[in-house]
């Protein structure tokens, strides 16, 4: 027993350590402070989803302009409310915002509101476009590929179909891309955060795409791949993902030019948890193939409840969509005479 007091001492210490410890993530003045994780990295876990109303590239008419009127916030979200008390009675076409099917047959109108998880209305910010370098807010693309993305736009749903090669990446089950990833649409756009010592894992709920990005400090390696070679840091409570090695589909189809790879392509993540429900999340993107200049885009980001769920994208199960749209290609070029 005559060591009891350097055991009390050592219990007084961890006490006091781990007083030091939960004060340190006591909120400051009534403010939220950043959670950290076990290990002592900021916490990012939980799923995350994009759920505003801003557009990837600044529209025509709000040229020159980087924010909204409080006035315009606010005129925009009852539109927002309203139309999403509307696709909750079920109803569709303009009185959820779409464009009629006479107008765009395909794009816009691939799923009905049954498929799309709009259970909140969209929130509305003063970002007039996410797209915030370079200051007009447009993608600066080359003028190659401006040429492609027109043709993208102009085929999407429309073929033609001659090929198994002729959907693109999304129409064919295989991915979207690292791009558009954090914050893609209403049809899938859920992404699952969850961290371990060494790694964070996120995975996206279309296609079930996945990447475990590990912080260890390890260099990227060779290896060109879909999703390319990601490696993370931490910079204070911001996890900075850097990823290259992209393998070149340039040569595929894909519903925006914008998402495509190739071994040129460099994207920068910064994920910035500014709340208990809320992230600032900024991509930089780089390409030579594509782009004139780096471009980067802003996006606010929700944490969704905690008993939030991904379930399973069976996008392969019972899709008979290859099948029918050969079949109609070939059916359309005999029409033809081809």
């Amino acid at each position: 027993m005559k060591n009891w007091h350097l055991l009390a001492v050592a219990a007084v210490a961890a006490a006091v350590a781990a007083a030091v410890s939960a004060a340190a993530q006591q909120p400051a003045a009534g403010g939220w402070v950043q959670p950290k994780t076990p290990w002592g990295d900021p916490d990012l876990q939980g799923v995350w989803r994009y759920e505003a109303s801003v557009p990837l590239e600044r529209p025509a008419q709000f040229q020159g302009r980087a924010a909204l009127t409080d006035e315009e916030v606010a005129k925009i979200q009852k539109v927002e409310d309203d139309q999403a008390a509307q696709r909750l009675a079920g109803a569709e076409g303009a009185a959820v915002g779409r464009r009629s099917v006479g107008e765009s047959p395909i794009r816009g109108n691939e799923y009905n509101s049954f498929w799309q998880d709009h259970g909140r209305p969209r929130q509305v910010y003063k970002q007039t476009s996410l797209v915030i370098d370079p200051a007009d807010g447009r993608i600066p693309y080359t003028p190659d590929a401006k040429k492609a993305e027109a043709r993208a736009q102009a085929r999407y749903g429309a073929g033609p179909y001659e090929s198994f090669l002729d959907p693109d990446t999304g129409e064919r089950c295989l991915t979207d891309g690292v791009t558009a990833l954090m914050w893609q649409g209403p049809n899938g756009g859920h992404n699952r955060i969850v961290q371990s010592p060494g790694y964070v894992t996120v995975l996206h709920e279309e296609y079930l795409d996945r990447r475990v990005i590990p912080v260890d400090g390890r260099q990227p390696h060779g290896v060109r791949q879909w999703f390319g070679n990601a490696v993370g840091k931490w910079e204070g409570d911001t996890f900075v993902v850097t990823t290259t090695n992209f393998i070149d589909r340039t040569n595929y189809e894909w519903a925006s030019i914008f998402m495509r790879p190739s071994p040129t392509l460099r994207i920068v993540e910064r994920y910035t948890r500014t709340g208990p429900s809320t992230m600032d999340y900024r991509i930089t993107v780089e390409d030579p193939a594509t782009f004139e200049r780096a471009w980067t885009a802003q996006i606010p980001i929700t944490r969704l409840p905690d008993d939030t769920l991904i379930y399973e994208y069976a996008c392969h199960e019972g899709n008979y969509a290859m099948t029918n749209l050969l079949a109609g290609g070939r059916a359309d070029a005999a029409k033809r005479g081809r």
